[in-house]
């Protein structure tokens, strides 16, 4: 008989639309159902916060269809990287994957994700975004991930993967202490992540390609967004992977 490891799926939730827990529930069936059979799942779900779209038929029906489920309710928001560790510090689990509660890309993405950390291959393992995910996305966001990706092989030789910002990422337990060293509260904590694995000496790093699942919308960024997170950019190149 193999061993049971434990896998958790951390999904961050702000503001949802209409019907996103049949969806969640949808999908989390999906890829749970093609993991091996002696794997035991958990969900954690971390409302960031919200003012809208979360009510408690919603967790009821979840609780109902997903056997192992925690609910993280935040009063205030936090920032996806705050909600995001709230939600990691309290999973118990082997492996963590987190990916939002709509699961943006294809479930065999998240199946390759698992496969890398229980064949023990990575600590960290990435999703890398292909040409489609750009093509999908409205012109400022667009504009925005590119010039990141620039800029982090401008000023972070050393990461080892330049395409930070995809929302699906996992890590073992190691990984795990290294995700909650992470600060920056709003959508560059991947990055900063990212920039302390590739300078530690004893942390694997493995990346995958990921596909945007079909009828998934992108929502645009606003400058004061995008001026936030050029702030968060400075502050972790001054603190240089520490």
């Amino acid at each position: 008989m193999l061993p049971q490891k434990s896998l958790d799926i951390v999904h961050p939730l702000y503001n949802p639309p209409l019907a996103w827990e049949r969806d969640l529930v949808r999908y989390y069936k999906e890829f749970v159902g093609q993991l091996p059979k002696e794997t035991s799942v958990s969900v954690y779900l971390v409302n960031d916060g919200s003012s809208r779209g979360i009510e408690a038929e919603h967790l009821e029906y979840i609780r109902k269809e997903i056997p192992r489920f925690t609910y993280v309710d935040l009063a205030k928001n936090l920032g996806k990287g705050g909600a995001l560790r709230e939600a990691v510090a309290k999973t118990t689990g082997d492996m963590v994957i987190y990916t939002d509660a709509d699961y943006p890309y294809v479930i065999q993405n998240a199946l390759d994700m698992f496969g890398r950390l229980d064949r023990e291959e990575a600590d960290v393992v990435v999703g890398v975004r292909d040409e489609q995910y750009y093509d999908q996305l409205p012109l400022p966001r667009k504009i925005f991930s590119l010039s990141l990706k620039v800029m982090n092989y401008l000023f972070f030789p050393r990461l080892k993967v330049k395409d930070t910002q995809s929302g699906l990422k996992g890590f073992n337990q190691k990984g795990k202490e290294l995700f909650l060293k992470t600060k920056i509260p709003a959508f560059l904590f991947d990055m900063e992540f990212l920039v302390l694995a590739s300078y530690a000496k004893d942390i694997r790093i493995a990346w995958i390609y990921v596909q945007v699942r079909e009828g998934v919308q992108f929502s645009s960024m606003r400058l004061k967004t995008i001026l936030t997170e050029l702030a968060n950019f400075g502050l972790i190149l001054l603190r240089g992977g520490k």
